[in-house]
C-alpha cells in the first residue's frame, strides 16, 4: 500500500496548483531508512552520556515531584542524526519490553529536555534503582522530561524503555492513514495521540492492547456507545481491567470513531 500511497501523492503534485496540502507534505523524507536502536546495547557500547541528577516538578506516571538519576536523550539521538539536514516528518517510536510503543515527531523530542531515568532517587535508601513493586516494569528505561506542561498527552512517558526507532512518517505510518478523507485525518491524529501507543491499526502501533482494524475492524463488532464508555471506564466492563480510563471528550471520540469507520475498508497488505 506504501508504493499506491506515495504514487497517489505525488500526482496530487503534478495535477495541483495550489500549495501542496497536509497529505502531500507527508512525503517528505519519504525515503529516509528507519534507524533502529537497542539501548542496552548503546549503553553496553558506551555510547551514552554522563549520568545527572534532575527534577521533575511533575511526573506524569507519579503525579507529583520526583527526582532521578539519568541520562539526556538529546546527546543519545543527535550522533545518530548527524548526516540528515532536514528532519521534517521524522517520527520517533519508543517501544517498551511490554509491547507499549509510543511515538513523538522527532523534533518535539528534540525540542525538549528528554532523559532516560535509571534510579529513582525519592525512595527510601538507594541501593535499589526502583521500588521493588516497579523495578520489573520500569527497567531498562522510564523516559521522562524536564519541561513538559503537565497533562500534556502529547509527550510520552513510556517506563521499560527498551528501543527507539526513527523512521519517516510516510515510511511506518503510511498504511494507517485516511489518505482519501481529510475529516478522518483529525481523527487519525487523535488516534496517533491516545490510542496508538497501545493499540494498532492494520499491524501499525503497540500491542499491549488488540489490533482495531486488521482482519476485521472493531466497529463491526463493538457498539459505537459500549466503546465509549469503556474507554472512559474500563473497570466498569472488564473485571481487573488493565487499560486505565481515557479521558477524552465526546466530541475527540467522534473523530476516532470516524476514523475507525473510514480505516474499515483500508486493510494491510502486509
Amino acid at each position: 500500500m506504501r508504493n499506491l500511497f506515495f504514487g497517489l501523492l505525488c500526482c496530487s503534485f503534478i495535477f495541483s496548483c495550489s500549495a501542496p496540502d497536509k497529505s502531500e507534505q507527508l512525503i517528505v523524507n519519504a525515503d529516509f531508512k528507519p534507524i533502529e536502536v537497542d539501548l542496552e546495547d548503546l549503553f553496553a557500547a558506551g555510547q551514552f552520556p554522563e549520568d545527572t541528577l534532575i527534577t521533575i516538578e511533575h511526573d506524569e506516571f507519579f503525579k507529583q515531584k520526583k527526582r532521578y538519576k539519568a541520562y539526556p536523550l538529546a546527546p543519545i539521538l543527535k550522533p545518530l542524526l548527524a548526516k540528515i539536514k532536514d528532519t521534517t516528518n521524522l517520527r520517533v517510536t519508543f517501544t517498551c519490553t511490554d509491547g507499549y510503543a509510543p511515538n513523538m515527531n522527532l523534533n518535539k523530542v528534540l525540542s525538549h529536555e528528554a532523559y532516560l531515568a535509571v534510579q529513582d532517587l525519592d525512595q527510601a535508601g538507594l541501593d535499589k534503582d526502583w521500588a521493588d513493586s516497579l523495578a520489573t516494569k520500569f527497567k531498562p528505561f522510564y523516559l521522562v522530561w524536564r519541561d513538559a506542561a503537565e497533562g500534556d498527552a502529547g509527550f510520552a512517558w513510556p517506563y521499560g524503555l527498551a528501543e527507539i526507532r526513527i523512521a519517516s512518517f510516510f515510511h511506518d505510518f503510511a498504511e494507517a492513514f485516511p489518505l482519501h478523507n481529510t475529516s478522518a485525518q483529525k481523527g487519525f491524529q487523535l488516534f496517533q495521540i491516545h490510542c496508538m501507543k497501545c493499540h494498532s491499526i492494520n499491524k501499525i502501533g503497540g500491542v499491549m492492547g488488540p489490533e482495531f482494524n486488521y482482519p476485521k475492524s472493531i466497529t463491526e463488532y463493538w457498539k459505537k456507545e459500549d466503546m465509549f464508555n469503556f474507554m472512559r471506564n474500563p473497570q466498569s466492563y472488564r473485571y481487573s481491567a488493565k487499560m486505565p480510563a481515557v479521558g477524552l471528550s465526546r466530541g475527540e471520540f467522534e473523530e476516532i470513531y470516524g476514523y475507525l469507520v473510514e480505516m474499515k475498508g483500508v486493510k494491510s497488505e502486509k
